[in-house]
């Protein structure tokens, strides 16, 4: 079951973490203008392929119109060929008339016309940079087969252009080759052939991105910021440093203020109920001391003045002595335990070195012990610090000693021992009495419980009163928890019982 628990447990911090949810939102900003700009980069390749493939067939459809001219180019004039270009040609395509005369080399291309029309000094300089350029050399093999080029160059007005057809015409050994162009701008917006980096859309979303980016981190060391100083804040008033703490004034995030301001209020109404505690505890006990005062000193005169000889009358003075005694110390006993109480609701810890305080209170104890045939072996390891009350922690101790005590036959020993265990400070107290009934075990820590046998009490022991009442160990757990640690308890093996105490080393 508690294995089963853990899983659901770590799943359900995971996914309430404030710090992993803002991680994963940036990494979705960050991964999403890539996966944006993959899916733009596929669709602008398929554009262009389809734009290309559409201005092939037209530099097909094209070259189909011009070859009656071709055929009739002897007995038509330079101005026929022209006019049927111009009106052949379609917008945004550059079309150009190349011929390769019969017996004439394999590059000795010349242009006869061209739309729109471009003077006949940059149709030279033009063909020219394509000679320059290696692209008059791969249109020889075109006078055997239709070539479906992309071949970019820049033309002389500077700018770039992409080759997308080149369609061959063979008229009585003449090699005519209508090519068409079109501006390479015009054709894909974004070229490319750059890298993701320089396209200037792709500049404007990392920009955007990287700044969404940088305002999460900012909103993440913003918000843990705030969230170590409230810890810093809770840490110096649990552990009632010098100097007032207020949470709002530690906030800088506006809609935190009403949070900060209610955690003010509970730490003064916690201080405040704490006093009232204490308050309560000692104004009642004085009013009820005040009577048993009373009746106390009234016994005085009625003791000289019943006569010896009547016993009865003076067994009932006793009687009533004895009972205002117990009852003064009940008294007592109970503002001892109100005021404890007071402690655990708000207890003042600090660093406390458990190593010196143990030897000094185990110190006077075993004097207690000798006098009852008992001995107590004690293992302290040395610097061993915890976040602790000595007021608080103190009656724990004791009790602990008095329940082991109270159990442990004469001429047994009772064994404490003080350890580090990771993050924890670990004290145990032992014994070889006859241990706890396993199905009782639970419940040894609740109030008025106690399983005490009249025949383990040993006649020289004189144990707590609380002890009898079932309040001992209900008051080492609730100190215990008050200190913000743990108790638990169990059977040893061979015979006995133990019960441990962890106590945090740091806040």
């Amino acid at each position: 079951m508690e294995a089963s628990t853990k899983p659901s447990r770590l799943s359900w911090r995971l996914v309430h973490s404030f710090s992993l949810n803002l991680i994963v939102l940036a990494l979705i900003l960050l991964t999403l203008p890539l996966v944006l700009y993959w899916q733009f980069q596929r669709a602008e390749r398929e554009q262009f392929g389809l734009l290309k493939n559409a201005s092939s067939q037209t530099g097909r459809v094209i070259a189909a119109m011009l070859r009656p001219h071709f055929t009739n180019f002897k007995e038509e004039t330079s101005d026929d060929l022209r006019e049927a270009l111009s009106g052949a040609a379609v917008t945004g395509t550059n079309v150009k008339v190349l011929v390769r005369l019969a017996g004439a080399g394999p590059e000795d291309f010349f242009v006869i016309a061209s739309s729109p029309p471009f003077p006949a000094s940059y149709l030279k300089q033009e063909l020219r940079k394509m000679i320059q350029a290696g692209i008059v050399g791969r249109l020889a093999p075109t006078c055997d087969r239709t070539t479906d080029f992309d071949v970019h160059f820049v033309n002389p007005a500077g700018k770039e252009e992409v080759l997308t057809s080149m369609t061959p015409e063979h008229i009585e050994g003449n090699c005519w080759i209508v090519v068409t162009s079109q501006s390479a701008a015009d054709l894909a917006p974004a070229p490319l052939n750059l890298s993701f980096w320089t396209v200037p859309v792709t500049q404007a979303a990392a920009v955007i991105y990287a700044f969404s980016t940088l305002l999460i981190v900012w909103l993440f060391g913003h918000m843990w910021f705030n969230v170590s100083r409230f810890r810093s804040a809770a840490r110096k008033i649990r552990l009632r440093g010098s100097g007032a703490v207020s949470f709002r004034e530690l906030n800088t995030i506006p809609e935190l203020t009403r949070v900060a301001e209610d955690f003010d209020s509970l730490v003064d109404a916690l201080t405040a109920s704490q006093a009232l505690i204490k308050q309560v505890a000692e104004e009642n006990t004085h009013a009820l001391k005040a009577p048993l005062a009373v009746i106390a000193q009234s016994i005085e005169p009625l003791k000289r003045a019943v006569a010896q000889s009547d016993v009865t009358a003076l067994r009932s003075l006793q009687l009533i002595e004895r009972s205002v005694a117990r009852l003064d110390s009940l008294l007592s006993s109970a503002r001892d335990v109100e005021q404890a109480a007071a402690d655990v609701v708000f207890p003042a810890r600090r660093p406390v070195d458990l190593s010196v305080f143990l030897a000094q209170m185990l110190s006077d104890y075993d004097v207690t012990l000798a006098a009852q045939g008992k001995w107590l072996a004690v293992s302290l390891s040395a610097g061993v610090s915890a976040l602790a009350s000595e007021d608080v922690l103190e009656p724990v101790i004791e009790n602990l000693l008095e329940n082991a005590a109270s159990f442990t036959p004469k001429g047994g020993t009772i064994e404490v021992a003080l350890e580090r265990h990771g993050n924890f400070a670990r004290i145990r107290v032992a014994d070889r009495g006859p241990g706890v009934d396993p199905e009782k075990l639970p419940s040894i820590f609740d109030r008025y419980v106690s399983y005490r046998e009249e025949s383990t009490e040993d006649a020289g022991a004189t144990p707590a009163a609380e002890s009898f009442q079932g309040l001992g160990l209900w008051i080492v757990k609730r100190n215990i928890e008050g200190l913000g640690g743990t108790v638990t308890a169990r059977n040893r093996v061979g015979g006995g019982f133990e019960i441990s105490i962890d106590l945090k080393t740091r806040a």
